[in-house]
């Protein structure tokens, strides 16, 4: 009859005891028999055995220094038991009438393993000394070096003191053949001890042994403590004096006999530590080079030899040595493990394999395609053989338990290697089936192992923080499936190659063989979970949250963003839909873009406006709507677009308030790995929900009102982004705009300026001119058409400017001819600028030359070169009469204040270029005064003195016709300038320099910090704007306020800073000076001590010391105090202060009770270890 449960299923009793972890220092009989029953010897594990087995019973005949065997291998992967057996079967160890290795040959069965067993216990007798080096309670400090540790047990192993000095005496004495006497002599003198019992208590022990060998030799110890004062901590021992002692003593207790040293756990103990391996390396090259195969050497490690020494960043040829050192070396694969777990445990009988056999045939597409895993890693495969030796468990769970399980002994930041009592990948196998948690074994065949189950019965062993929130989600979250998934991916964040995803979570759940997928149950609960802030979706995919990702979310949820900062997220947000920025190509000449206006201010630069409008509820849409098709009507170059905000946009709005927010406050401070990561996913986070604002703000934008004209010009069913809405619009519009841009429509190259330039008659001119109807003919000769037309039209609004005394640039008939109505390009309107000088109509001035003619000295690089072209002015061309001298005169009245006597040309001539002499220094000294203290403004100066320029060297003619057409210019110069010297003195610049120190290096610093407020901000951006404004002398007043705010700010946030360190410091120095011994020391040797610390007590710090300085003095009072105390400590007691540091005891975490008492008894070991010596510990 088929089985019907799994425990049915079994070839062993699923509920008889497998110990968990084997210990290499147990030493009970009836443990070890069982540890040698139980053992699984896999093809790969035998092969060892047979090769470091052959190479030893060699040993004698071919002497060798390679003795080291390096034994690798994940956590419960039995590395521990096969180094401990194997010492165990090299020293024979008795277990009552029989052996070590007799049992252990008869259980591995294998003829060649028991014929050389056999001959190494008849021909080389061996000691053992079998260890744990990570759980040693002789380990006395966190940088002891692995020499030191072995000798320690060597001593005790021969039955020596433990303690180095006590040791040293007894060798000697028995070197000396006097050890008996001290021992009768120390029973005299201490009747109720016995030496080797007490010896140990080192703190007792050197006081008494000094004692004893006063008595013994009170000519050499004149007193009973002389011995103890002199015996120093033989703390440096050698890897060569090792060995040397492995020779001298092994003769002398251990009937020399071959010494192998077993130590567990070396990887983790010289892991990344350059000096231990190093170490290591020479512990090796010694007893293989005095021991010439009688000493051995026998280490495990989770990792290889190579990969532990590629870890190091260090190129020292010795690391590479080490390789050499260990030339056996064994290494346990998770497949060893995989088929130790299914012999082990996971047994079958032969009627269950049958059975197992038919429901994976069965079920074979769905268990592919429901229970397998993606990873970054090839995973093992679910197939016929695999399922059957390892189920109920999934093939892929014995990998994922060892990565869990190793996880869990590193959380908390530990390293890798750190040992600890988690239930190993068997012991959590039989578990499974018979823990009351999982429950397995009474359920059906078919039931599947699951992470949940997995998660059930190592919780005990999960941070109690995570642990909490997974227990109270039942409560807290309203889905059937949240816990479980929780479960999921607290033990998946142990597995890093797994992705963490809803396929992989899903798989991890999957329950029964030939069940339906919990895929649609998994993707609700992530939901759910992630909603309710339970569980975070990183780059690494979902993770439960840390307690600092926890107070990072509450501190994150408390943010609610102001008006301001709505307006602000929605603007940039609208300015990235802006882009690439609309356009249209008009008349297949030119592209036009349209800018894009925001809270009244131009946002992205353009030739059309866009008034974009954002509407807070449906109430103020429809306001703004009747608004804005109003003001349309009027306005009647703009196109106005309202846009709808709802509350899908705000929550996103406030998503991205709270994620940029937290990168501010965060960004400066984060240290740790963890706030790093945790800033990096804000930021990914900020992008995501910028992403969604864009997305919500185009669906509206697309759905909304545009209006221009009055008409309706909203977006249609064929605009799909707001870039093509807009270019839509466009479209419609720039014909309406730019109704004049037709009469220069054209692409105007250099050569067609080139040959307006060159021609002597006009005739053979490039196409341009004829399509831009810019010649006729008049009496058979081609001449420009300057009557009417565009060329008309330029003429005559240069010829007005000229008439309000103003000689208008090249920018400004670019500014002109570039706008609506005409929209005409630079090139364009260079061209009809080139025709009218052409034609005699205008003038031109270049960096002080005249220019009448194309012929003449410069005119080519004015109208080639665009800088030129907008930096020279032009004039209408004038004959001078009297009526033009007149006018001169008027300006000049009208500019200097003063009357021209006689009004000949001149008289006129000579008096405006006197006065362009005398009054070029007014405006120079302005000028100089402006760039000097980098006040704005200079451009209206500059012209100014060009101008003056030209008229000091220009004909009377020239004099007179430039001035009365471009005196205005020159006149406004005049007046600024007396504005500013009237206005600005020593006091005022004072007001502008501090206004340039508040914007320059104060609001740099108060924009980061987390209590600046959107006044401030406000305050900033207003002083930021009146400092660049050219009439900025007239807001002085204003100036001076948002300074003073600013600098207020500023100075009350130093102030508190100074003060923060001056208290810190203040109580530092009282604290040293509170320091037992302090009065004892000198005056000057006080002060030099405590000068770092009350070097910064004063409040009296100058006010160019950044703040973050100031801070960061604060951050390391603490370190700078313990220094201070520390020395005072050294002078006091001099070499009687030894300090311990707790930390290297503990180094690595504590997982169990046992860890903790190794470690506590080690700490006391040490302490006890000095206190015996007569030394003062202080704790660190």
């Amino acid at each position: 009859m088929a089985p019907q449960h799994i425990k049915e299923i079994f070839a062993r009793d699923i509920h008889r005891d497998i110990r968990e972890v084997i210990k290499v220092d147990q030493a009970d009989e009836e443990v070890i028999r069982a540890e040698i029953s139980e053992y699984i010897v896999t093809k790969t594990i035998l092969n060892n055995f047979v090769e470091i087995l052959e190479a030893y019973s060699e040993s004698p005949n071919k002497p060798s220094d390679r003795m080291a065997v390096w034994v690798s291998g994940f956590f419960g992967s039995g590395k521990s038991s096969f180094a401990k057996l194997l010492g165990l079967a090299l020293a024979n160890r008795q277990l009552g009438s029989d052996t070590t290795s007799e049992l252990l040959a008869t259980h591995i069965g294998d003829p060649k393993v028991q014929v050389l067993i056999k001959t190494v216990v008849e021909k080389i007798p061996t000691e053992a000394v079998i260890f744990d080096v990570a759980t040693e309670r002789g380990v006395m400090h966190g940088n002891q070096m692995l020499t030191e540790i072995m000798y320690r047990q060597l001593l005790e192993h021969l039955g020596y003191a433990r303690d180095l000095d006590l040791a040293e005496l007894e060798i000697t004495l028995e070197g000396e053949g006097r050890l008996d006497e001290f021992r009768e002599t120390y029973k005299r003198l201490f009747p109720k001890k016995d030496w080797d019992k007490s010896k140990n208590l080192v703190a007792f022990a050197m006081n008494e042994a000094s004692r004893v060998l006063h008595e013994l030799e009170p000519d050499t110890y004149s007193s009973p403590d002389s011995w103890v004062k002199g015996a120093r901590e033989r703390a440096d021992v050698s890897p060569n004096h090792l060995a040397q002692r492995c020779k001298e003593l092994t003769a002398r207790r251990g009937e020399n006999r071959n010494l192998v040293f077993v130590i567990d756990e070396v990887g983790q103990f010289v892991a990344r530590t350059v000096n231990k391996m190093l170490d290591l390396q020479g512990i090796v090259q010694a007893l293989g080079r005095v021991g010439q195969g009688q000493f051995w050497v026998v280490v495990t490690s989770q990792e290889k030899l190579n990969e532990l020494v590629g870890g190091l960043d260090d190129s020292r040829v010795e690391l590479a040595r080490l390789m050499d050192r260990f030339p056996l070396q064994v290494h346990l694969e998770p497949s060893d493990i995989s088929e130790v777990t299914s012999k082990r445990v996971l047994a079958k009988t032969a009627d269950s394999e049958k059975t197992l056999a038919a429901l994976f045939e069965a079920n074979r597409g769905s268990l592919a395609a429901n229970a397998a895993l993606s990873a970054d890693i090839k995973l093992p495969q679910i197939n016929r053989e695999s399922f059957i030796e390892l189920y109920p468990m999934v093939p892929y769970q014995v990998d994922f338990v060892i990565h869990v399980v190793s996880g869990l002994r590193t959380q908390g930041g530990a390293s890798r290697h750190v040992g600890g009592a988690n239930r190993t990948v068997i012991k959590l196998a039989q578990q499974l089936l018979a823990h009351p948690k999982t429950g397995l074994g009474d359920c059906e065949v078919g039931q599947l192992v699951t992470v949940e189950h997995i998660y059930d019965l190592v919780r005990d062993n999960i941070d109690s923080t995570i642990r909490d929130k997974i227990d109270r989600l039942e409560a807290e979250v309203e889905h059937p499936f949240a816990q479980r998934v929780a479960k999921a991916i607290c033990l998946l964040q142990f597995v890093k190659s797994i992705h963490r995803n809803a396929e992989n979570i899903a798989a991890a759940l999957y329950p029964k063989v030939g069940g339906d997928s919990v895929r649609a149950s998994v993707d609700q609960a992530l939901q759910a979970l992630v909603a309710a802030h339970k569980i975070r979706l990183g780059d690494d995919g979902y993770r439960i949250p840390t307690p600092t990702e926890d107070d990072w979310e509450t501190q994150r949820a408390a943010l609610k963003p102001k008006r301001a900062d709505t307006n602000q997220i929605l603007r940039e947000t609208m300015e990235r839909l802006w882009q690439p920025q609309p356009s249209h190509t008009l008349l297949s000449t030119r592209v036009f873009k349209g800018s894009l206006w925001l809270d009244g201010r131009e946002r992205i630069k353009g030739d059309i406006q866009f008034q974009v409008r954002l509407a807070e509820d449906k109430a103020d849409y429809e306001r703004l709507c009747d608004e804005s098709r109003r003001q349309s009507q009027a306005e009647r170059e703009t196109v106005f677009w309202v846009i709808p905000v709802d509350e899908k946009i705000d929550k996103e709005v406030t998503e991205v308030f709270r994620s940029k927010e937290m990168i501010t406050k965060k960004e400066r401070g984060a240290q740790t790995s963890a706030e790093t990561r945790l800033l990096s996913e804000e930021g990914r986070r900020r992008d995501t929900h910028r992403g969604e604002v864009r997305r919500l703000l185009e669906q509206a934008a697309l759905s909304s009102m545009v209006y221009f004209r009055g008409n309706d010009r909203s977006p249609d069913e064929n605009d799909v982004t707001v870039v093509k809405a807009a270019e839509s619009i466009l479209a419609h519009s720039l014909p309406d705009v730019f109704d004049r841009f037709s009469d220069g429509a054209a692409r105007v190259a250099k050569k067609d300026l080139t040959a307006m330039l060159e021609s002597e008659d006009l005739r053979g001119l490039p196409s341009v001119f004829s399509t831009l109807k810019l010649l006729r003919n008049e009496g058979g000769t081609l001449v420009v058409e300057t009557d009417s037309g565009p060329l008309g039209e330029m003429l005559t609004w240069i010829t007005n400017k000229s008439d309000y005394g103003i000689n208008p640039q090249g920018k400004a008939l670019e500014a002109e001819f570039g706008s609506s109505p005409y929209g005409w390009d630079v090139d364009v309107v260079k061209l009809f600028t080139l025709c009218l000088l052409r034609a005699g109509q205008i003038t031109a001035t270049s960096q002080g030359l005249s220019i009448n003619a194309v012929e003449d000295f410069g005119a080519s690089d004015v109208f080639t070169n665009n800088t030129k072209f907008r930096s020279a002015t032009f004039r209408p061309k004038k004959v001078l009469d009297f009526a033009e001298v007149v006018k001169a005169a008027d300006a000049f009245k009208s500019t200097f204040g003063e009357e021209i006597k006689q009004l000949t040309q001149d008289e006129v001539a000579k008096a405006i270029r006197e006065k362009a002499i005398s009054r070029q220094r007014e405006l120079r000294e302005v000028q100089a005064m402006l760039e000097r203290h980098q006040l704005p403004g200079t451009d209206l100066f500059t012209s100014g003195i060009s101008q003056m320029e030209q008229i000091s060297t220009a004909g009377e003619e020239e004099t007179i016709l430039g001035f009365a057409s471009g005196h205005a210019e020159l006149k406004d110069a005049l007046a600024r300038a007396a504005d500013i010297q009237s206005t600005i003195a020593e006091p005022q610049l004072q007001t502008l320099s501090r206004a340039r120190r508040v914007l320059k290096h104060h609001w740099p610093f108060l924009s980061q910090e987390a209590d600046t407020t959107d006044e401030d901000q406000e305050c900033a951006e207003q002083l930021t704007d009146l400092m660049q404004k050219e009439t900025f002398y007239k807001e002085l007043p204003s100036i001076d306020q948002h300074a003073g705010r600013l600098e207020g700010l500023y100075d009350a946030t130093f102030k508190a800073a100074v003060q923060a360190r001056s208290e810190c410091y203040t109580s530092a120095v009282e604290q040293l000076k509170s320091t037992a011994g302090w009065d004892q020391l000198d005056g000057d040797v006080q002060q030099r001590i405590s000068d770092p610390l009350s070097s910064s007590t004063s409040s009296d710090v100058p006010g160019t010391t950044p703040i973050p300085q100031l801070r960061a003095d604060v951050d390391a009072c603490d370190k700078r105090l313990a220094d201070a105390v520390a020395e005072v400590h050294r002078l006091i007691e001099g070499d009687r202060i030894v300090q311990v540091k707790v930390v290297g005891h503990f180094k690595g975490g504590i997982d169990t009770e046992e860890q903790l008492d190794t470690a506590l008894s080690s700490l006391r070991d040490e302490c006890l270890h000095h206190i015996g010596k007569n030394k003062r510990v202080l704790i660190q």
